[in-house]
């Protein structure tokens, strides 16, 4: 369990901070996005978020091929170092400055990544401060970590965003490097611990991996056993190979396209009754 009393010096590594966002939670919002993620998602959209430390990124599209190379220095953003290390009275600062809008809106602030949660001292001391400020926060998270870590922000978050790839632990391991036995345990726990309040299930739908209609209607399934009722379907998003050539890394899904709106459709009418299904 982290202390109550926690030292002001606390650092951690983000990549980036959105401000105004208005597609991550309810009103005008800052997300903060973290370094670091337990899981290795073949479709990882975010492949710069993975580890939990800064890294060179270099965009090729960006590059002018100067005869003196900048480096990380270069004007036109081609090479950069991606992450970086703040304090939480850094990040809390930062986010206070912004309380106009989330007043104005029903805004505050979402912790993405990465994983929030793979960096607890970190997330639990900017939560804990965000709170006593009244700022509405959110924590999209994927549930891989320790139940100690769940039961010490429970508190102190407003409203939970736990992705649920899939319910098949054979697949789930294959697909993303882990089994979700404990991805699904916290979530029940959690469930308990807030009363089934302020927790929405969310399903990124990767074609061929996550979308087939049979893996949507066990996480609908577990749902109802877990005594949700909030579901956000994510339809594919196919921007993410690019971020990988940043990397020089493989993007090994492939090249795949949104779901049609008729297939989302269906998933919504497939959902069983008292279930609230949104396409996000």
């Amino acid at each position: 369990m982290i202390p109550e009393t926690i030292s002001q010096e606390v650092t951690g590594i983000i990549f980036d901070i959105d401000h105004f966002a208005v597609h991550d939670g309810p009103g005008i919002r800052s997300v903060i996005y973290f370094k670091g993620c337990p899981l290795r998602c073949l479709w990882c959209h975010s492949p710069e978020s993975l580890e939990r430390r800064p890294e060179p990124v270099y965009i090729k599209e960006k590059c002018k091929s100067c005869i003196s190379c900048a480096g990380e220095g270069c004007p036109y953003g081609a090479q950069s170092i991606c992450g970086r290390t703040v304090s939480v009275n850094e990040i809390v600062d930062e986010i206070l400055s912004q309380r106009t809008f989330f007043v104005s809106s029903g805004g505050g602030v979402t912790f993405s990544g990465g994983e929030p949660l793979f960096q607890p001292e970190f997330i639990t001391a900017i939560l804990r401060k965000l709170h006593k400020e009244g700022i509405h926060t959110i924590t999209e998270t994927s549930m891989m970590c320790d139940a100690d870590v769940i039961k010490d922000i429970y508190e102190f978050t407003d409203t939970f965003y736990c992705d649920v790839k899939m319910i098949d632990p054979v697949k789930h391991k294959l697909y993303t490097g882990h089994d979700n036995i404990t991805i699904l345990s916290n979530i029940k726990m959690l469930s308990k611990l807030r009363d089934r309040q302020g927790i929405v299930l969310r399903i990124p739908l990767i074609p061929g991996y996550t979308d087939a209609a049979d893996d949507i209607a066990k996480v609908y399934r577990f749902a109802g056993e877990a005594g949700l009722s909030e579901i956000h379907l994510l339809p594919y998003n196919p921007s993410a190979p690019a971020k990988y050539e940043w990397l020089s890394i493989e993007y090994k899904p492939g090249i795949m396209e949104r779901q049609s709106s008729e297939y989302l459709d269906a998933l919504i009418t497939a959902a069983p009754a008292g279930l609230n299904i949104k396409i996000i």
